[in-house]
């Protein structure tokens, strides 16, 4: 009697061991057409490290002013509730005798990461190399304990803070409010732990009207350009993956001093907006947040609303930067409002296309009654090189003085990883 083989547990069906190497191979062939179908297709589309560049479509009209949906129908009265949380812990800091001017901190953020057995994250070696080049700032990594301790007990009055910090279901959303709220709190430098330097912070041109006999004491936060595309085609934003023609850069900024009226901005409006896309989850599903929704609700499309609206709602209709907005607005007429065609004066992103120096505003500058800090807004080639869009050198500009790798962006998934 013949005995019969055992079966191997998990085996494949020979049909499929058979089809197997085919696959492979068609795989292999796939990723192999794919990568050398730029090379002779009839308009070849230019590779850059590895990865195609989007065909560079404009139009001729191009747009300074972009309105997010959550502004829509805003809560209002929400809003005015954390405003004055926010400006009451301040009043209480400062009249204990707290200082408005920031240490000289750098701060990191690291969250979901428990280290290699001790309990501490493993820092990279850019995060290393930033701070050795900045060895007379104190530096303070931000995980997880402390960041809760920091919302829980430090801003416990602030409505709903720590509800919707829990509700976030991904850490980049969490830690994009933990780097504002941080820097408003306590002021000092904050970077991406992917950012590394080209010079030391206070090496670095664009920010020596802060530092040294230059120094402006009326400036409450330094900012950089990432996008400056406001001619770029909806196309091109869609392969780009920006919800903005502009937008300001928010992986690495400055607060030289303490209670930023412009950073208390950005905290009301992401609390604001991140309330209001919480309202139409799904029972038992909780918040849903795609690439899109995540760049407006935490990230630099709701950072650089808020800098931008409450620099229009400070500064005097007749300020120089208005000004500007509103010519620039001739011809495309986001401005244009009411039957008589009136121009809303409003600062747009039209004074900051295409700078090659600081624009700096002066806290003094705003309306009596008004606060909004005082602002610096870097040119691209300070802390934005690298890219390959809105005029962004190469990582050794001389004007470069941070420079980011996007190595753990958050946004790559496979495909785009693969694909660009």
């Amino acid at each position: 009697m013949t005995k019969s083989r055992p079966s191997t547990p998990f085996a494949p069906p020979p049909i499929m061991r058979r089809r197997l190497p085919l696959l492979i191979a068609a795989f292999f062939l796939f990723f192999l057409f794919r990568s050398l179908l730029p090379v002779f297709a009839p308009n070849p589309r230019r590779v850059v490290g590895g990865k195609w560049l989007p065909d560079y479509e404009v139009q001729d009209v191009p747009r300074y002013l972009h309105h997010s949906p959550y502004r829509d129908a805003p809560d209002h009265d929400f809003e005015r509730r954390v405003s004055e949380a926010l400006s009451e812990i301040e009043e209480n800091v400062l009249s204990g005798n707290g200082d408005r001017v920031a240490e000289e901190r750098i701060w990191q953020i690291r969250l979901g990461d428990t280290g290699a057995g001790d309990g501490q994250p493993e820092r990279g070696a850019d995060s290393l190399a930033f701070t050795a080049s900045n060895g007379e700032w104190a530096y303070t990594l931000v995980t997880d304990d402390p960041a809760k301790h920091f919302i829980t007990e430090i801003l416990a009055a602030v409505p709903e803070l720590n509800t919707l910090y829990d509700s976030y279901p991904y850490h980049v959303m969490r830690s994009d409010l933990l780097r504002y709220l941080l820097l408003w709190y306590y002021g000092g430098y904050y970077a991406d732990s992917d950012v590394y330097p080209a010079k030391s912070i206070k090496e670095c041109p664009s920010l020596a009207p802060l530092f040294g006999e230059s120094i402006n004491a009326n400036i409450s936060l330094a900012v950089g350009i990432e996008i400056d595309e406001p001619h770029a085609s909806p196309q091109l934003m869609r392969d780009w993956h920006w919800i903005r023609t502009y937008g300001l850069i928010q992986y690495t900024f400055y607060a030289p001093q303490r209670f930023s009226p412009l950073l208390r901005e950005v905290i009301v409006r992401v609390l604001s907006h991140t309330r209001q896309h919480n309202r139409y989850s799904l029972p038992f599903v909780g918040p849903q947040y795609n690439e899109k929704t995540i760049l407006e609700v935490t990230g630099p499309g709701v950072f650089t609303d808020a800098i931008l609206d409450a620099l229009s709602d400070a500064l005097p209709t007749t300020h120089s930067l208005i000004t500007a907005s509103v010519e620039a607005d001739k011809g495309i007429n986001d401005l244009v409002t009411g039957t008589w065609g009136e121009r809303t004066r409003r600062l747009t992103w039209a004074p900051f296309h295409k700078i090659h120096q600081p624009v700096c505003v002066d806290a003094q500058e705003a309306t009596a009654g008004k606060s909004m800090g005082g602002v610096c807004v870097l040119p691209i080639n300070a802390w934005g090189n690298g890219q390959r869009h809105s005029g962004a050198e190469g990582f050794g500009s001389p004007q470069a003085c941070i420079n980011h790798r996007f190595g753990g962006s958050w946004k790559k998934d496979w495909w785009h990883r693969h694909f660009g």
